[in-house]
């Protein structure tokens, strides 16, 4: 009777730890973005057709860190995107799908301080986030849509 109360207790404690540990490691490491979409009300953007560059994130224990040069290409003119080097520090926090990054340095307005709430998804190597959402962590009509690969 005893043993096979312990291999029950056995096995659900494997399970817990590796429930635990798959979550932690979804989304840690190194992950370049291959694609992105930017819906805006009167201009929509896409990475790598209207751009050329790159940029990487990488999440550990609790940090993001955001580094890349992008350059436009479009043929629309646009002055504050010539060349853009892109760089962001900030804790995040993830809840199924809901994250939310609480910005500690970032390169463009985007004040200290400041909580983006974002839908995220992974999925094996790829990851996908869109945001802006907002407190009910709907999307607008206008947000951003950025495909990531995870860096070996």
């Amino acid at each position: 009777m005893k043993k096979p109360a312990l291999f029950v207790v056995t096995a659900l404690l494997l399970f817990i730890g590796c429930t635990t540990q798959q979550e932690k490691e979804d989304i840690e490491g190194v992950w370049e973005m291959v694609s992105a979409h930017w819906f805006y009300e009167t201009l929509n953007i896409t990475y790598p057709q209207d751009m050329e560059g790159g940029q990487i994130k990488s999440w550990q224990d609790g940090y993001v860190l955001l580094a890349g040069t992008i350059k436009w290409t479009g043929t629309i003119k646009i002055d504050s995107m010539e060349e853009t080097v892109s760089y962001m520090a900030a804790s995040y926090t993830l809840d199924g799908n809901k994250y939310q990054e609480n910005v500690i340095y970032h390169d463009w307005t985007v004040p200290e301080g400041t909580v983006i709430n974002m839908i995220l998804e992974v999925h094996g190597d790829t990851l996908i986030q869109k945001f802006p959402a907002d407190e009910n962590w709907n999307l607008g009509e206008e947000f951003m849509y950025e495909k990531y690969v995870r860096v070996e």
